[in-house]
């Protein structure tokens, strides 16, 4: 006879297998991400091919994407032109939208509300901040999850720049 707990534990295992998804790996193909920017502009990370796109979740309640923020606005301004783009996704509650908008306008950074996506391979929420970065031909090239500093985006980014150039 099975016990109740044994029972119980099968069905949550059930429960949650039907519907976690598999966490994005490196060195596959990114998943989907589609949706439209606070700006209103549609996006589609698989149309993004021929860039390296930084993916970061972020919250307007969290210190560290406080802290990276600058250097995440920084990077992008000397690197737009080589190629590089930046989709910030906001883990917030929808209510917190208009804070989440109004940070990532003052850095004039591209984003948008998790609960808001058209279609979304990634999981829903991330510890904040954490980051993904795709490389040009769609591949899934680091993790992060913390603070970027300077450092890290010269070793993590910068020669994925430089392999299109």
């Amino acid at each position: 006879m099975v016990s109740v707990a044994s029972r119980i534990a099968l069905m949550v295992f059930l429960l949650l297998g039907a519907t976690a998804q598999a966490a994005p790996q490196i060195g596959e193909t990114a998943p989907a991400l589609k949706g439209a920017f606070f700006s209103g502009e549609k996006f589609d990370l698989a149309a993004m091919r021929g860039k390296v796109v930084l993916v970061n979740f972020y919250s307007s309640y969290c210190s560290f994407c406080a802290y990276e923020i600058g250097n995440v606005e920084t990077y992008l301004e000397n690197n737009q032109d080589k190629g590089f783009a930046v989709i910030v996704v906001g883990v917030d509650k929808l209510e917190d939208r208009a804070r989440v908008e109004r940070m990532l306008g003052i850095y004039n950074l591209n984003g948008l509300m998790t609960d808001e996506l058209e279609e979304s391979g990634f999981e829903k929420r991330y510890a904040t901040p954490t980051a993904f970065v795709i490389d040009r031909n769609g591949i899934l090239r680091a993790r992060l999850r913390g603070a970027k500093m300077p450092s890290w985006f010269r070793q993590n980014v910068d020669p994925l720049l430089a392999e299109g150039q």
